[in-house]
């Protein structure tokens, strides 16, 4: 059975209307095991754009990517109309509305027939009849294909049947289409939906039906103004029978580790029934720009609607908490709110696609949490560690769905495991959760291809002496943004050369940064795995090239002519040899001037075999010279590979310098990245979000992308600002950072940088303190003292005053191994960081620490208050002040007894 998927195009770029073919890019992980892995070549794809339909079949299938379309025809037809058309059976696909999922029409669809209604206006219309007598009076009026229901003598409705040229006649049965409502009266009908509590007034049938009961009364005859208020009327499940009920099965979802589930919550306060209406009808989400952080967050609600929430992400809406609607997908960015003057009152949208409709009209009335209905909070995510409570709680009761994170995949000891890490991944978490430190484990197993599990049995220093290893050898490098970091630092820039003595003039030149350095090396070490292409080919024609440059400029230095054959027998003048090497070429009568560069004839010599057929330059290769001259590159080629003069390299240990590596990497072309097989290269970005990641990266932020690295079909290459060369990111070039949570720098993080990288959470582990610290031996108790149990208690304070993002890391007490050892990590770190957190505030640092680490400033009890009337100054004058100890400086003793009244001991 040929298969039709049918999906809404909204980026129509995606649309080539010259070659009329569609590269549809999803790379949705369950669609594809859900939806796209069903297709095959030759299938048949309907995209619905706006007013038209453009229908194509399937070319190509790249799984986990993209799907490719051909013979695209373009077809006037709305939605509505669309659904008008006998021949997609709409009745089977109720869910194309707005922003509906990607889905594969349940039935084999007659294209060609589809087409030529759709072309000829052929759309169907749908009613409800009084009866046979008035069906017979108004057969003649009703096309073929429109549905009709009657009214049986018993005032029942029937089910629907097809008109006919030979009246009605029954749907075919395979299709098993039948109504919610048949053998049901229009009373009942009332009756049922009155009982029903709508959730907003996009679905109210109440109105509508007493509406079609009234004109049946009248005129015998009802017609449906669209397919949706025909449906919704009639085959509504959820109200007639067969609703989804706590009892059926239950929809799981499984989350990334970089996805999220948020709360949406769109008020009765600031948005209308009439604008609620209008969102929901076109999926859309929307929540104001300025809305206020929660608790004491960096991050506004705004802001993390429009940067934290990332396409892919999932979300419930809420109706404050009087009902809840929608499990839905984002499926776009943030962009300004266009519907009336919501633009210019500040609110942003988000499409999306709905996942699971309420099944439930009561009110949440469970624990009070940030991200419930029954809170005040607007756009909040849902914690990680929470979500199998909110399951319980929320989503299975209101949505009879489950969200699920999925689990680490096991050890794996195929080679092929290295191509399951992600290319470009960040650690983030609060402070001393061990993301630096774990970035030297993640190295190590991305260099040697192993998984992470069986690095993480090795021991420390044996990891950490390799790790120095792969540093001075160029394949791990780490650096660390911070705020003067700049794009000349990070891929190139142009540096002073200090004057060889005093007086000279100061030059400049340019100069790699340090993941444009890496990018070479990376790419380097591809070349080296060509069996077609030797480094040493591309460097021995480097050597004869740069010899031969120079032989031409000592002779024209000379006042002697060079010329050059060409493969018809004449002469060509060398003109020059321009600062960038390359060999500048003018005909004998002067008329025209080519220019011969060094890297496209680098790239020519090492594919080009037969000099004597100069027309399989033009066919195979004018990608190369890009349109130049071929009889000037040929000339060139032939005049130095006739000189006598070789060099053998293969035979010895040579060290290529940075700028041979260049030339090596320059000779390449994108398909040579492919399948590479070389050795992996990591960079380590610490506090990557200390930098200004749009200015560091510049335009690289797309090269980054695992699908426009070098060697995919959607390679990309840029050209760079300084050194004015082509320049794209290798696959083999693997990117990990670290960011901390507690750090304000976070909330500027650039939301390109949020999409392109997959974030892998870093929160305290108490456990490790007992399994890892110096007093593993102890289960991690100091005497009587339960260090875990300290570190949970600490947290737990935080947590309830600011947030998970500012907790304390477990790495404080790892190394605690005695009570002085515990000390040190309470003066230099804990309560530093605690009085950052919050800004010195002394009465929310005691109520996580407790009073035993402060002491009252000793005053006088003389009046020290100016005079005002209707204060009495002695109030104010016994009130204690009080600062915290120097915890170097206490007693044993009486730090003991302050940590007791921490734990409430």
């Amino acid at each position: 059975m040929t298969k039709t998927l049918i999906t809404r195009i909204s980026r129509l770029e995606q649309y080539d209307n010259s070659s009329k073919t569609i590269l549809w890019e999803d790379s949705t992980e369950p669609r594809w095991l859900g939806v796209y892995g069903q297709l095959k070549i030759n299938d048949n794809t309907i995209f619905i754009a706006g007013n038209k339909l453009l229908v194509g079949v399937i070319e190509n299938i790249n799984d986990r990517k993209s799907i490719a379309c051909n013979n695209i025809i373009e077809v006037s037809c709305s939605n509505d109309q669309f659904l008008q058309l006998h021949e997609i059976y709409p009745e089977l696909i109720s869910r194309v509305k707005a922003n509906f999922p990607p889905f594969i029409h349940p039935q084999e669809i007659n294209i060609k027939q589809l087409i030529d209604d759709a072309n000829n206006k052929r759309f169907v219309s749908y009613y409800i009849l009084s009866g046979v007598p008035k069906y017979n009076e108004l057969a003649e009026t009703f096309k073929i294909n429109d549905r009709i229901i009657l009214v049986g003598p018993d005032k029942k409705l029937q089910n629907v049947k097809l008109h006919s040229n030979s009246g009605l006649i029954d749907f075919p049965e395979a299709l098993n289409i039948s109504t919610s409502v048949d053998g049901v009266t229009l009373d009942e009908m009332l009756k049922i939906n009155k009982s029903i509590k709508r959730k907003s007034l996009k679905s109210n049938n109440v109105t509508r039906i007493e509406n079609i009961k009234a004109t049946i009364g009248k005129t015998g005859l009802y017609k449906f103004n669209t397919f949706f208020s025909y449906y919704d009327a009639l085959y509504n499940k959820r109200v007639y029978g067969e609703s989804t009920t706590a009892s059926s099965s239950i929809l799981k979802i499984i989350l990334k580790q970089a996805e999220t589930v948020f709360k949406v919550s769109m008020g009765s306060g600031e948005i209308r029934e009439e604008y609620f209406k209008y969102f929901n009808e076109n999926n859309l989400v929307v929540v104001h720009g300025a809305t206020k952080a929660k608790g004491t967050s960096y991050q506004t609600q705004g802001d993390t609607f429009s940067k934290q929430m990332k396409i892919g992400d999932y979300f419930y809406l809420c109706r404050s908490n009087s009902h809840v609607e929608v499990i839905g997908r984002i499926t776009g960015d943030a962009s300004k709110c266009t519907y009336e003057d919501f633009e210019d009152e500040g609110w942003l949208q988000r499409p999306y696609e709905i996942i699971s409709e309420a099944i439930s009209d009561e009110s949440y009335q469970d624990e009070k949490k940030w991200w419930a209905p029954n809170d005040n909070s607007t756009c909040i995510a849902v914690p990680q560690h929470e979500i199998d409570y909110a399951n319980k709680i929320l989503f299975v009761p209101f949505f009879n769905t489950t969200f699920e994170y999925e689990k680490k995949l096991p050890i794996e000891t195929t080679s092929a495991s290295i191509m399951k890490k992600p290319l470009n991944q960040i650690l983030f978490g609060p402070p001393g959760t061990g993301k630096t430190y774990n970035t030297i484990n993640k190295a190590i197993a991305i260099i040697e291809d192993k998984n992470e599990e069986e690095i993480n049995l090795e021991s420390r220093q044996g990891l950490k002496d390799r790790f120095d290893t792969y540093l001075s050898q160029g394949k791990i490098v780490f650096t660390t943004f911070h705020q003067s970091m700049s794009y000349e630092d990070f891929i190139e820039g142009i540096k002073p050369v200090e004057p060889e003595k005093e007086g000279d003039p100061v030059i400049y030149r340019i100069e790699y940064g340090v993941f444009r350095n890496l990018c070479i090396e990376a790419s380097f070490a591809i070349a080296q795995t060509r069996e077609n292409k030797t480094t040493e080919e591309v460097l021995d024609f480097s050597i004869l090239y740069d010899k031969f440059s120079e032989d031409v400029e000592e002779n024209l230095l000379n006042g002697k002519k060079v010329e050059l054959e060409t493969k018809t027998g004449g002469k060509v003048l060398v003109e020059g040899v321009s600062q960038k090497g390359n060999i500048v070429i003018k005909h004998i009568d002067g008329t025209r001037s080519y220019t011969v560069s060094k890297n496209r004839l680098t790239k020519l010599q090492s594919v080009i075999k037969d000099l004597d057929d100069v027309n399989n330059i033009n066919d195979q290769f004018r990608e190369i010279i890009k349109g130049m001259n071929s009889s000037a590159y040929w000339s060139v080629l032939n005049a130095i590979r006739k000189q006598k003069q070789t060099k053998t390299v293969k035979n010895e240990i040579r060290i290529y310098t940075i700028d041979e590596k260049k030339e090596v990497v320059a000779s390449f072309q994108k398909a040579d990245y492919k399948n590479h097989g070389a050795k992996p290269f990591v960079l380590i970005i610490d506090e990557i979000n200390r930098g200004n990641v749009s200015q560091i990266f510049g335009e690289l932020i797309t090269l980054i992308e695992d699908d426009k690295r070098l060697g995919n079909e959607e390679a990309l290459e840029t050209t760079l600002p300084y050194s004015k060369e082509k320049f794209g990111v290798p696959p083999n070039l693997y990117i990990i950072g670290t960011m901390n949570t507690a750090d304000r720098s976070v909330e500027a993080l650039d939301n390109a940088l949020r999409r392109r990288f997959s974030f892998e959470e870093m929160p305290p582990n108490s456990k490790l303190v007992a399994t890892d610290g110096k007093l593993k031996d102890n289960e991690g108790f100091l005497g009587d003292l339960d260090l875990p149990l300290l570190l949970n208690t600490i947290n737990k304070r935080i947590e309830k005053l600011l947030d998970k993002d500012h907790l304390i890391g477990h790495s404080y007490f790892m190394l605690v191994a005695n009570f002085a050892d515990l000390k040190i990590a309470f003066h230099n770190k804990i309560i530093p960081l605690l009085q950052e957190y919050f800004f010195g505030d002394y009465g929310k640092i005691g109520l996580v620490i407790g009073k035993g680490f402060f002491q009252p400033i000793e005053e006088q009890k003389d009046d020290i208050f100016a005079k005002f009337d209707d204060y009495d100054p002695s109030v104010f004058a016994e009130k204690p002040v009080y600062c915290l100890c120097d915890i170097s400086k206490m007693q044993d003793d009486t730090f003991k007894t302050a940590i007791n009244l921490l734990l409430k001991k």
